[in-house]
């Protein structure tokens, strides 16, 4: 790979993030954003908001980490030891030292495994977000059921007090779910980007374990 190509892995997650907030920006200048997270009375908007800023980083970070890991494959320049992937990578190959009666297919499918948990967490959290999301729905719904539940006797003053009572509870419904699926679909987007690096990252290892075996 070329180093330009090494570095994009890392580029477009900044690209990712950006398009990100230039979109949160320009709905937060006609004040949606600050409306949602106002008349979310459940406040799982705010938890689900939180836990997609959190992993998005994270994510980002491990993409910085394996862009360094790449190119340290193609160069054989030093990066400090705290990378998780220069880690992984150095285990596997001391493994492929020590274990040689090991079958070669099933070493390479412990690191594949390895490398594979970061990915797995970030789709399993991604499925999260959407359930949260759903949750809110039922509890925006409650909200509806159990407002209709204390009126007694109708007047026009517990009438306003119902269709306000009925209207927080849709707010509530609605508002997670919209936020749920939003933050499921860009942690699907930001992993399925992370795993076709991961797999970018697993093919040269295995090719030069493989070239190394026949030397």
């Amino acid at each position: 790979m070329s180093k330009s190509s090494i570095d994009n892995i890392f580029i477009y997650w900044i690209y990712f993030i950006s398009l990100i907030f230039l979109a949160s920006y320009a709905l937060e200048s006609l004040g949606f954003i600050s409306s949602i997270f106002q008349e979310d009375i459940s406040y799982l908007t705010s938890l689900i908001t939180f836990i997609l800023i959190f992993y998005l980083f994270q994510c980002g970070y491990y993409l910085y980490k394996l862009r360094d890991a790449v190119f340290f494959i193609e160069t054989k320049t030093h990066y400090d030891d705290s990378n998780p992937f220069i880690i992984i990578l150095s285990e596997f190959q001391i493994a492929n030292n020590i274990l040689k009666d090991k079958p070669k297919a099933s070493l390479h499918e412990e690191f594949k495994l390895k490398l594979y948990e970061f990915v797995d967490n970030g789709f399993f959290i991604s499925d999260l977000l959407l359930k949260l999301g759903i949750i809110g729905t039922v509890i925006g719904f409650i909200i509806m059921l159990s407002s209709l539940s204390a009126i007694d006797e109708m007047n026009i003053s517990k009438m306003n007090n119902l269709l306000l009572s009925m209207s927080a509870g849709m707010k509530v419904a609605l508002y997670t779910t919209l936020t749920g699926l939003i933050g499921s679909i860009l942690l699907s987007i930001q992993y399925n980007f992370f795993e076709s690096k991961i797999n970018i990252f697993i093919n040269q290892v295995i090719n030069i374990d493989n070239y190394e075996k026949k030397k």
